[in-house]
């Protein structure tokens, strides 16, 4: 397991994220079970609450304001259109509540607002960027927690890069359709036999500019999870991977 330091050595927030060997050990307990206990055990701090995106690709944003009975309060507050239920990025100012998302090629995007100290995590593939989803959460932050944009801090976590995103051109029109015309030409670049290089890291930075998020204050791991084996990749794979399978993304306030 690995943290973002450009977020946990500057302020009062836990990241991680994992590669693909973390959940071996814990293979004989259950789900919910092994990931709290290995998670706490990386991050050294405990855990009150774990929660899991209920991921469709969507430009849903789910806002966690408060526990009840043990059970998070949560709100769907986008106003894309989804399934009941459906969201792909989480927003909370609640402390020692772990916000997780699982990807395995999509950009995991982790936010932070040291003035009202609120965190989020956006599940970021083509679809839930045509979807809004990266501009959504931090429309959430500000409308439901009062954020300023300009003070959010924002970290792309391992992704697929560029160079290995190959897609067909029906990707170009779909973007065309969120990005104007110079943008489109800022995230795709020309691949092998009339395909198309899709830059993820773009889009989604260009979303957040959108926002008002400033660019000084967005980080960039820089791994990419095709050309790395140490990480999860349905590309590489050439399968969809099970959940325990993918790389878990989390952040959390403490």
């Amino acid at each position: 397991m690995e943290s973002i330091g450009f977020l946990d050595d500057r302020y009062p927030v836990r990241t991680v994220y994992t590669n693909s060997s973390d959940w071996s050990r814990y293979a004989g307990l259950p789900p919910s079970e092994d990931r709290r206990k290995a998670l706490q055990a990386y991050l050294g701090t405990p855990i009150d609450q774990l929660t899991y995106a209920y991921e469709t690709h969507s430009g849903t944003v789910l806002a966690i304001t408060s526990v009840v009975a043990q059970t998070l309060t949560r709100i769907n507050v986008s106003d894309i259109p989804s399934r009941i239920g459906t969201y792909d990025a989480m927003v909370t100012a609640l402390p020692r509540t772990m916000l997780c998302i699982l990807t395995a090629d999509c950009l995991p995007l982790f936010l932070y607002d040291p003035q009202h100290h609120v965190a989020a995590i956006a599940h970021c593939g083509w679809r839930g960027i045509c979807n809004g989803i990266a501009s959504g959460t931090v429309g959430v932050m500000a409308d439901r927690f009062g954020v300023n944009p300009q003070h959010v801090v924002a970290a792309f976590g391992p992704a697929i890069c560029k160079r290995c995103y190959e897609v067909g051109d029906e990707l170009m029109e779909a973007f065309a359709t969120r990005f104007s015309k110079t943008e489109v030409a800022q995230i795709f670049g020309a691949g092998r036999d009339g395909k198309s290089l899709l830059d993820l890291r773009a889009a989604v930075t260009l979303e957040l500019r959108h926002s008002g998020v400033q660019p000084e204050r967005i980080h960039d791991t820089g791994i990419c999870t095709f050309e790395s084996k140490a990480y999860p990749s349905c590309r590489r794979s050439g399968k969809l991977l099970a959940a325990h399978q993918q790389m878990h993304s989390g952040i959390m306030l403490v």
